[in-house]
């Protein structure tokens, strides 16, 4: 049965940019239940994490500066999921005007591409302290870990600001936001630049990145095997997670775009790689809830508050301890 969504002109009007017809019911129950989930669960968690950094910044702990600006990025990306649960719950029908709907899409995505960027700088930061831990302490200044960042968040917001109504156009006679079925030319080819770029190079990055460091943490003979294993798997959290959260909606991205590119019949396409398209969009705020789970391996300070004051995660902390054996590791997050 088809979802009455107390909208008597909003087919009409949504049919201006749905020249496809996709059928907008397919996604009102489950990405609004996603987003439910990941904003009940996912708030609390990274303000509790942030409550902790706080005071290691006043440490002076570089890594709680990098930890801070992603959890800060998931609280953005947490804000912007209320009105996309009401967009989509009422068939992808946006009711707060075509700004709302322009900033909303503008910071969704800043959030997202900010993180990526970051999970890169916590891996070399990872790296640094113990494969080349001279190198790190040169480097493990705040000033230098907040120029850095500030580096990050100018560079991933400025430009898109700059052409904000070219990616983000404000189409004041219908009422879809930040979407047009089929897509057009130029936002086609913005968008594979954009998902390669946010995706395959930060993945090869990290990867690389993650190989060499679990080469130099083997090589480190003060170290026992269960502490070895245990920065090892903060590691391959690291990676897990990168691809389990952006891997889907890039990877679908990819061949949706390539795809109307290549299909001869646009419309069609669209129908087909609707909904694992919008499937991997709402894997995208995954992030919210793994991210503290990385802290949780960083900090054992953080690991003490969850089991007081979130006793449901414990089994997740349990045993996860920052190894003391080596210098390189604890000049970067000891307390």
């Amino acid at each position: 049965m088809a979802l009455n969504f107390n909208h008597t002109n909003s087919k009409n009007i949504n049919d201006l940019g749905n020249i496809c017809g996709i059928d907008f019911s397919q996604d009102a129950i489950f990405l609004p239940a996603m987003y439910g989930i990941f904003f009940i669960v996912g708030t609390p968690l990274n303000v509790l994490a942030l409550a902790g950094l706080y005071r290691l910044v006043k440490t002076e702990k570089v890594v709680a500066v990098y930890v801070m600006n992603l959890l800060l990025a998931d609280l953005i990306q947490l804000f912007t999921l209320p009105m996309w649960m009401d967009y989509y719950k009422n068939g992808h029908y946006w009711r707060y005007g075509p700004g709302a709907c322009q900033f909303m899409g503008y910071s969704f995505y800043i959030s997202v591409y900010v993180a990526i960027f970051l999970r890169c700088i916590i891996a070399l930061e990872r790296h640094l302290a113990i494969a080349r831990p001279w190198m790190f302490q040169g480097l493990s200044k705040l000033k230098v870990a907040g120029w850095l960042t500030l580096g990050v968040w100018v560079l991933i917001a400025v430009p898109p600001s700059a052409a904000l109504n070219k990616l983000f156009p404000v189409h004041e006679n219908y009422t879809l936001c930040i979407e047009k079925y089929p897509s057009e030319g130029n936002f086609i080819t913005y968008k594979l630049i954009t998902l390669l770029l946010s995706f395959i190079v930060p993945l090869t990055f990290i990867l690389v990145l993650h190989i060499k460091t679990l080469r130099s943490l083997m090589a480190v003979s003060a170290l026992p095997p269960e502490e070895k294993k245990r920065i090892k798997d903060f590691l391959t959290l690291l990676v897990v997670a990168f691809i389990i959260v952006l891997g889907p909606y890039h990877f679908i991205g990819c061949v949706k775009y390539v795809g109307l590119l290549l299909h001869s019949d646009a419309c069609a396409w669209e129908k087909v790689v609707f909904v694992p398209y919008q499937l991997g969009r709402g894997l995208l705020s995954l992030n919210s809830l793994l991210d503290p789970v990385l802290y949780m391996f960083l900090r054992n300070d953080f690991r003490s508050a969850v089991g007081v004051y979130v006793p449901c995660l414990q089994w997740v902390t349990w045993g996860l301890s920052q190894p003391r054996a080596s210098v390189a590791v604890e000049c970067s997050t000891a307390d």
